[in-house]
């Protein structure tokens, strides 16, 4: 029996960016916040960075203070949108991590 839950052992047995990329945008963000330690040490062993960036514009979200709309700050929102399609893309297959 392994120390790590099943829904994580998923992340780590993922074979490529791409599969990270959609367990990364499937999984619930209940999940990311728990294991959060555990997801950013698969994704940086993995040296997916952009799932790293994913990982920390989320949780960043999923954190902040958040005003009297119920919402986070704009700036925040905007970079959890922009790293949530840079993920989309990858987990589609449609672009090479870091390429531009």
């Amino acid at each position: 029996m392994t120390s790590i839950l099943p829904i994580i052992e998923e992340l780590a047995d993922a074979p490529d960016h791409p599969a990270r990329a959609r367990w990364l945008l499937e999984v619930p963000l209940s999940v990311l916040i728990r294991d959060q330690v555990a997801v950013n040490r698969l994704l940086s062993a993995a040296g997916f960075h952009e799932g790293l960036a994913y990982m920390a514009a989320e949780i960043s979200a999923l954190s902040a203070t958040r005003g009297r709309d119920g919402l986070a700050p704009n700036t925040i929102r905007m970079t959890r949108e922009y790293a949530r399609i840079g993920i989309q893309v990858i987990a589609r297959g449609g672009a090479e991590e870091g390429a531009a």
